[in-house]
């Protein structure tokens, strides 16, 4: 019994020895690696772009700044100036993310949320907005 058991610790031994022998060997290749000085040239990155490409973004950034009037709007209010004043108020403290401006149509003050691109934006909106304002509804551009 006490031989199996010198046997085994012996073994046991014996593994830790070489794993540690291992480990010892490769640890000096890994510092060596690390402490060569290599020369290396700075990079540089060019980037070849087609002219177009330049000539395209400063359209759609054109584009973007001169179509705002055709664009999807959520009319939450349509009624008084005071009225119209205190609901751009809460729509504001309630919904921080996105434009709202008060804009007068003989007779009334309306209250409009939003510039949305295409329908599936302003709809989406629309479903977050009527959870607050039930009487919402989204305004087509002409």
């Amino acid at each position: 019994m006490h031989k199996t058991v010198f046997i085994m610790r012996l073994l046991a031994s014996r593994t830790s020895i070489f794993i540690a022998m291992i480990a010892f060997l490769f640890s000096g290749m890994i510092y060596a690696q690390d402490s060569m000085k290599t020369q290396h040239p700075e990079g540089k990155v060019s980037i070849d772009q087609d002219p177009r490409l330049a000539k395209l973004i400063a359209y759609k950034s054109e584009l973007n700044k001169t179509n705002n009037e055709k664009r999807f709007r959520i009319q939450i209010y349509n009624g008084t100036l005071k009225g119209a004043e205190e609901a751009e108020k809460e729509f504001q403290e309630k919904f921080d993310d996105i434009s709202c401006n008060i804009s007068f149509e003989t007779p009334n003050y309306k209250v409009r949320v939003g510039k949305f691109r295409n329908r599936l934006e302003a709809d989406r909106y629309l479903m977050k907005v009527r959870e607050e304002y039930p009487s919402a509804f989204l305004l087509q551009p002409n």
